[in-house]
């Protein structure tokens, strides 16, 4: 394109727009992440003359590659270029003191927007003769930048403001002036919340605090969560969670090293907070050698919940430590689905009694209805020689917490079979029925209930106790 004349590139929220084109670049993942990146250097437009070299877009390509913060110390790309003698690339960065001063003067904004149609503009300065905003005059102050970033809501303005924001903020990051910046992290965290702002506002202000919450920051903000004394740890967790995948080491290295349980709950709850980001990593310390640290990232793979950890809690099932088994059913059970399902039951076929028991328990405990049907054979299976006596016990009290009525057919059955040996099994399998038969409610077990409690058998005591424990149970009851 530049064989033909100079080419200006528009950074814009969603990608980049070719000025005095209708025609919008595609806008694709990789578009817009490196529009992210150019949005975090502070830069709005280039302009690449006829005379681009490749040593000039190799000199370009590495200006862009340093972080931001070194950006901002070198005198913005544009001064890294002129040192660098380019000047067939220009860059124009936002004057960001212009765009505070005409929104405190309450003038219209004729940036263009994110529209396809970009018109013409005016060439901006060569590199050489553009200085680092950063060296501006009369520029605002950071309460005055968030003073207006609260009260914008042109689309386009909020992200120059936004820019400037970025701007002002870094230097704390640099200098240790983590107080500070805490409070303008507040400040990003309300405003991304807002659902007052449109979707664009509030993802520049993710952007924003993104890249002010990392590094160094984010290790003072775990500081914080570590303080016993700090009040507002919630505020920490949602910018923690902002920040993602990328604080996830630093939040995983304190938890596996600090000796406080209060402080290995605040990092847990993080976890939780920042989510299905977290879950890759959490799944690696799935084999780390330490039982303890084991038994936490399952715990917060539980609470996350996503299936996808279910391949690694199938290893962890049969781990070692008796702690971190119970956990891994744990886990299972509230994540619940077709693949954990099938885990759980394959542990109480083939687990010991004690696993088998858990993973009955859990199951009940998390109302899952795929096990239903599994239970039922269970429960209803012939055992003349009792030795899984105490499994269809678990089992029929797991029915009954699941609460599915289609179970009260086969627990009526059960009920009302006659057997001759192992009658005191039996019957204790009987009056567990009735318990579950209450728990599951409905006029059909009432019905049933009192055909028995109305009688003179065994079973007479047990069903009118089931019926006063259903009765307790409805609405209205005093």
């Amino acid at each position: 394109m530049v064989r033909h004349g100079s080419v200006t590139l528009i950074v814009q929220r969603g990608g980049f727009a070719i000025a005095g084109q209708k025609e919008a670049i595609e806008s694709n993942p990789m578009t817009k992440a490196l529009a992210q990146e150019l949005f975090t250097r502070e830069l709005q437009r280039l302009t690449f003359l006829p005379e681009l070299s490749l040593a000039d877009l190799s000199a370009l390509l590495s200006a862009l590659a340093v972080s931001p913060q070194k950006i901002a110390e070198e005198g913005g790309v544009a001064g890294m270029l002129a040192r660098n003698g380019v000047s067939a690339v220009m860059v124009n960065q936002i004057d960001v003191t212009a765009v505070y001063t005409k929104k405190s003067a309450g003038q219209a904004d004729d940036e263009t927007g994110d529209g396809a149609e970009v018109p013409e503009e005016a060439p901006p300065e060569p590199a050489q003769a553009q200085g680092s905003v950063a060296g501006q005059a009369a520029e605002p102050g950071l309460d005055q930048i968030l003073a207006a970033l609260a009260a914008e809501t042109d689309d386009e303005r909020y992200r120059q403001l936004a820019r400037l924001l970025l701007k002002k903020a870094l230097p704390l990051k640099l200098e240790g002036n983590y107080d500070r910046l805490y409070v303008v992290l507040t400040r990003l965290v309300e405003e991304q919340a807002d659902p007052a702002r449109s979707a664009a506002c509030r993802e520049t202000a993710h952007t924003v605090l993104q890249q002010l919450s990392l590094g160094d920051m984010a290790e003072h903000l775990l500081d914080h969560l570590e303080d016993v004394d700090f009040p507002d740890k919630e505020g920490i967790c949602r910018m923690l969670r902002l920040a993602g995948a990328e604080v996830v080491d630093a939040v995983i290295r304190r938890l596996t090293v600090t000796g406080s349980r209060s402080a290995r709950k605040a990092f847990g709850t993080a976890l939780v907070r920042i989510g299905a980001q977290a879950q890759p990593k959490l799944l690696t310390l799935l084999k780390d050698g330490r039982a303890q640290v084991v038994q936490m990232a399952v715990a917060i793979l539980a609470e996350v919940g996503t299936r996808d950890a279910v391949k690694g809690l199938v290893v962890t099932v049969y781990h070692p430590d008796g702690r971190v088994r119970t956990e891994s059913i744990r886990a299972l059970a509230r994540i619940g689905g077709m693949e954990a399902t099938n885990v759980l039951l394959s542990l109480v076929q083939e687990g010991d009694e004690a696993t088998a028991l858990q993973a009955i328990a859990w199951l009940g405990n998390c109302r899952n209805q795929g096990a239903l049907e599994p239970l039922l054979r269970l429960a209803g299976k012939r055992d003349l020689r009792g030795k899984l006596h105490v499994l269809q016990l678990e089992a029929l009290r797991a029915i009954g917490r699941i609460g599915d009525r289609r179970a009260l057919g086969a627990l009526v059955k059960l009920v009302r079979r006659r057997c001759l040996v192992g009658t005191t099994r039996r019957r204790e399998h009987k009056l567990a029925a009735i318990e579950a038969i209450a728990a599951l409610g409905g006029d059909q077990a009432r019905a049933f209930l009192q055909g028995y409690a109305s009688g003179r058998g065994e079973l007479a005591d047990p069903a009118a106790a089931a019926l006063q424990s259903m009765a307790q149970r409805e609405p209205g009851h005093e």
